[in-house]
């Protein structure tokens, strides 16, 4: 049977979506222009940070064979939002809809996908194109949920804090090119969203693992654990010292030294980093940069939640003209743990990459 590839051309009034690794919306790394639709065998899932991946097999009108790489959602969100491996299905023929990479001809950002059962994947709460079933996340599992939690159960800073933003939701709300200095817009103005290190599993540095995210304190005497969601370890807040060993190296993380400044107010202060973008969207740092952070706990009282008060406070003698400031709020949370993940490149099946 033949498996038909038709483009259809859309006009997209959304807004201005800011991209990391590829939010398929996102024009720096998509043609959003056209929307392509791809009918096929599913032929493997590949359940991995950075982004899930599926293969897709095609037989175009022509009788030639293409496998193509769809790409969606982080596992973790995903997993948070009810959705499962499983429920794509290995083997059997389904319909795609998506944007084609500007960088891969053979690469597209997944937007719908029509299941042999007729129920429809549209991310959360995408447009559904083809049916009126859609995929229905399971409920999420107890290790991921992040809602309707005991905020009276925060009594220290020591536990799970997170901040229920994506990452392109919480950059679509920032800006800080008025603070760069002549060199730090020429360097951001250089930047290409496809050279992003993430891309080929580097991980995030400081301060950009920090926000947005869930992030868990653990006391350990003399230094506190900050243990995040993305993999490249924790980071390490050394209680027994105001300033790094002598010869300490560079690192991505850095080197944190804190201070408790009362009982619920943690002062942070990192250097020693090497990690050269201060985000997501290519805001560049050196590796003179420093970090202050604030980390405020403000407990529960009466109906309002605990909450975690966060400054950060970032100084860069080459890229910034003035201190980079960032303030926010961590909402607390009673998951039990926060469980590291790992990132993995993709070597397809279908064709050597």
């Amino acid at each position: 049977m033949r498996r038909i590839v038709l483009i259809m051309s859309i006009c997209l009034a959304a807004a201005h979506v800011r991209a990391h690794h590829g939010p398929v919306g996102a024009p720096a790394f998509y043609n959003t222009d056209e929307l392509l639709i791809l009918e096929g065998e599913l032929t493997e899932v590949f359940w991995r940070n950075p982004h899930v991946r599926f293969e897709l097999r095609v037989i175009d009108e022509t009788g030639e064979e293409a496998f193509w790489e769809l790409e969606t959602g982080v596992p973790n969100q995903m997993e948070s939002g009810g959705f499962t491996e499983d429920m794509f299905p290995v083997g059997r023929q389904v319909k795609a809809a998506g944007f084609v990479s500007r960088h891969r001809s053979d690469f597209l950002g997944l937007r719908n996908l029509l299941l042999p059962n007729g129920v429809e994947y549209a991310g959360g709460r995408g447009e559904l194109i083809w049916s009126d079933r859609r995929l229905e996340p399971e409920t999420p599992p107890e290790r991921v949920r992040r809602t309707d939690r005991p905020a009276t159960e925060a009594n220290s800073i020591f536990g799970i804090w997170g901040l229920g933003l994506r990452p392109s939701e919480w950059m679509a709300e920032q800006d800080y090119d008025h603070v760069l200095s002549e060199a730090g817009r020429a360097a951001k103005d250089a930047f290409r969203p496809i050279d992003h290190p993430i891309l080929q599993c580097v991980p995030r540095g400081m301060p950009e693992r920090m926000l947005p995210g869930s992030m868990e304190f653990v006391d350990e005497g003399e230094r506190i654990v900050m243990r995040h969601f993305w993999w490249g370890g924790d980071r390490i807040i050394h209680l027994d010292r105001n300033a790094p060993p002598e010869g300490t190296p560079h690192s991505h993380l850095g080197y944190s030294v804190g201070r408790w400044e009362s009982e619920d107010v943690l002062v942070v202060d990192t250097t020693l980093v090497n990690y050269p973008y201060f985000d997501r969207e290519g805001t560049p740092q050196t590796d003179q940069v420093a970090f202050e952070e604030r980390f405020t706990v403000v407990l529960a009282e009466g109906e309002e939640p605990a909450r975690l008060d966060y400054r950060l406070t970032a100084t860069d003698p080459v890229m910034f003209a003035e201190p980079l400031v960032i303030e926010t709020a961590f909402d607390w949370s009673a998951r039990g743990n926060i469980e590291t993940s790992s990132c993995e490149m993709w070597e397809r099946s279908g064709q050597d990459n």
